[in-house]
């Protein structure tokens, strides 16, 4: 993270001022506690630990949590996704030539790339544990394999799809899906290439996971239907090309 945080500050220093309170309490009342209780007890915190774990903890951010200008580092805006920029990122956007919707933007670096698409999500709930789901169904639907597994940013799906290759033969397309849910927005970011036949945040994937945890969200309050792609646009002063 290279940005200002701003508004998760004072919410960490209340936390941190109500776990001090508590701890004080848990003192006064160990020694009146039984030791199998002890156990059980440890056993929960663990699994209460493991479920508050916040995958955008170091990003990827929405706009009112971060302080853009408390730093002089140069951005890309492409509508509602906003990204840093590293030396040797190649970039590349897709989208629908009949509507000329810009549906994602793809990051490309050495023999890697991340693709990056934004999705509506509801105020409440996650969505990407649905997405999750959805994609193990479709790549198992499709001849290929995909299941979920421990990634920087919570749960992320790794797929394999056959594909075909330029002669007929059967290749295969390797790829990790990350789904990390915002307020009302949901970031799916899909590694492909030699970053994604690697696990967690080896290289070469480490420099797409600091590139994700980098990408800071500005939705608008346009009324979606959750999971509707939400469409992105050319940085000012650029033309389409073409």
């Amino acid at each position: 993270m290279i940005f200002g945080r701003k508004a998760r500050a004072a919410e960490e220093a209340e936390l941190e001022r109500d776990e001090a309170i508590e701890d004080e309490a848990d003192l006064e009342d160990a020694a009146d506690t039984d030791p199998d209780d002890i156990d059980e007890a440890d056993d929960t915190d663990e699994e209460a630990a493991e479920a508050a774990v916040d995958p955008r903890e170091d990003g990827p951010f929405d706009f009112e949590e971060v302080a853009l200008d408390a730093d002089e580092v140069q951005r890309i805006t492409f509508g509602p996704v906003i990204i840093t920029p590293f030396e040797g990122l190649g970039l590349q956007l897709h989208g629908n030539p009949e509507t000329g919707m810009i549906q994602a933007l793809l990051a490309t670096y050495e023999e890697s790339g991340l693709e990056l698409a934004l999705f509506a999500a509801p105020r409440s709930g996650s969505l990407a544990d649905e997405l999750r789901e959805e994609i193990v169904e479709e790549a198992t639907q499709g001849g290929g394999h995909a299941e979920e597994a421990d990634g920087p940013f919570g749960p992320e799906v790794r797929r394999v799809m056959p594909i075909d290759g330029p002669e007929g033969e059967q290749l295969f397309h390797v790829s990790r899906v990350w789904l990390v849910d915002g307020p009302r927005w949901l970031l799916r970011g899909t590694l492909m290439g030699q970053a994604a036949m690697v696990e967690g945040e080896d290289a070469p994937a480490d420099v797409f996971v600091e590139f994700f945890r980098n990408v800071v969200i500005r939705r608008d309050e346009a009324p979606r239907v959750p999971g509707e792609l939400i469409q992105l646009a050319l940085p000012e002063g650029e033309a389409p090309q073409g």
